[in-house]
């Protein structure tokens, strides 16, 4: 009866508000993301789907890179003029990582040091391009975040869905077989980032460089940089590594099926992390700065996640394979196999990455990057455990297995961490 309360109360929060803002916005955006993979799935072959999802899974490793993750302060910084020297010090480093990323592609390409794969080695001219996109959005991302603009967020998620999805059904239907994954992305991307600065309020002049305010936001939160990036980093490889590392020892085939697991499982997963975190971590940020109490807001998230997310995840181990047969064809039944392996694990990555803030609001990112190694450790070795007896399968259970378990031992951490602060 008390949880039903507790539900009841939180209808009423401004918190509330700005979640089911952001959820619903994000659920427009799966459910066309969704909608259109009925389509993409019968244009495009395995083994692009395969070879696509690499790419993307190198990008947005090296993406974190664009900003050094001091995109995360903007949300706790409080001074306005030391927000926009953020958004500064984002905006430089995006420039500086992206002009690199060119430089490299362009000696790698001219001397053959990357693959051999013909479509993939043409995908990579397109990186350092995909780097500042993606760069800039997690920059006005958090900026928007700090400044309660939720509906500038909106309109990016639901903008660059639409016509992202729309631009890849039409470049598949026109026969670009090969690269119509990727401009349909890069489309996207550019109409969501162009749209979402309507209604903004964004005043260039928060642009007006401070070099003495720029060198002062980069001390304070050095430690994000230093601790958060390789936290981040090793956290993005560790969700990357059955594309990256099976590639090597499986066919593209496989990878393919499996990435498109993966882009099912993660859409809604990622459309209910997100809007939960940024809301969450504004909200907790603020109470932690005014010395509140943040333990019933973090335990009543985690009831409500057992007891209303958790039913669906149960029904799904029973229909996975025929619902993914039924709306993808046949000849993608076995990603239904590998969903089923990754369910535990996707419904720990719900709690964790929803609450994934709490070590930067006590600054603790070292304990987390230090976690994190152990993490990715684990990981690596669940797969070539599957690589030695020759199986993908259980490469994938063994993956899926031990990535649970991990994220268990994090949320437990969490917690003691909010209690040692409620303790205070």
């Amino acid at each position: 009866m008390t949880l039903f309360k507790e539900i009841k109360k939180l209808l009423f929060t401004e918190s509330f508000k700005y979640s089911a803002a952001l959820l619903s916005s994000n659920a427009i955006a799966q459910i066309i993301g969704f909608v259109a993979y009925i389509f993409i799935t019968r244009l495009y072959s395995q083994e692009t789907f395969g070879e696509f999802n690499l790419f993307l899974s190198i990008a947005g490793i090296l993406t974190l890179f664009t900003t050094g993750k001091y995109e995360l302060a903007t949300v706790i910084e409080s001074s306005e003029k030391k927000r926009n020297a953020l958004l500064q010090l984002n905006i430089f480093i995006n420039t500086a990582v992206t002009i690199i990323a060119s430089i490299v592609i362009i000696i790698g390409q001219r001397y053959s040091l990357f693959t051999d794969k013909v479509y993939f080695s043409k995908l990579l001219y397109f990186l350092p391009l995909f780097l500042f996109i993606g760069g800039l959005w997690q920059t006005m991302n958090y900026y928007f975040t700090s400044q309660k603009k939720y509906y500038n967020i909106s309109v990016y998620n639901i903008s660059q869905s639409l016509i992202g999805s729309l631009a890849k059904i039409f470049l598949g239907v026109k026969s670009f077989l090969h690269s119509g994954l990727l401009y349909g992305t890069f489309i996207g991307q550019i109409f969501g980032l162009i749209l979402s600065f309507f209604k903004s309020g964004f005043v260039f002049s928060a642009l007006k460089i401070d070099k003495k305010e720029l060198k002062s936001v980069a001390k304070t939160y050095s430690n994000f940089p230093k601790y958060e990036l390789p936290n981040e980093l090793l956290n993005n490889l560790a969700g990357n590594l059955p594309i990256l590392l099976l590639s090597f020892y499986f066919d593209m085939v496989q990878i393919g099926l499996f990435s498109l697991a993966l882009s099912v499982g993660f859409r809604p997963i990622n459309m209910f992390c997100n809007s939960i975190y940024q809301v969450l971590f504004k909200q907790i940020s603020d109470k932690v700065t005014e010395k509140q109490s943040i333990k019933k807001d973090i335990y009543t998230f985690c009831k409500l996640c057992l007891v209303g997310i958790s039913p669906f995840f149960i029904a799904f181990m029973f229909v996975s394979k025929p619902v993914f047969a039924f709306i993808f064809s046949a000849e993608w039944i076995e990603a239904g196999v590998y969903f089923r392996y990754m369910l535990p694990w996707l419904f720990c990555v719900v709690l964790v990455s929803s609450l994934a803030f709490i070590p930067d609001l006590f600054f603790k990112q070292k304990t987390a990057m230090n976690i994190e190694i152990i993490y990715v450790a684990v990981r690596v070795l669940a797969l070539f455990a599957g690589i030695g007896l020759k199986s993908f399968e259980w490469a994938i259970i063994f993956y899926c297995g031990v990535s649970a378990i991990m994220l268990t031992v994090k949320l437990i951490w969490y917690f003691y961490l909010v209690h040692k602060y409620e303790q205070k």
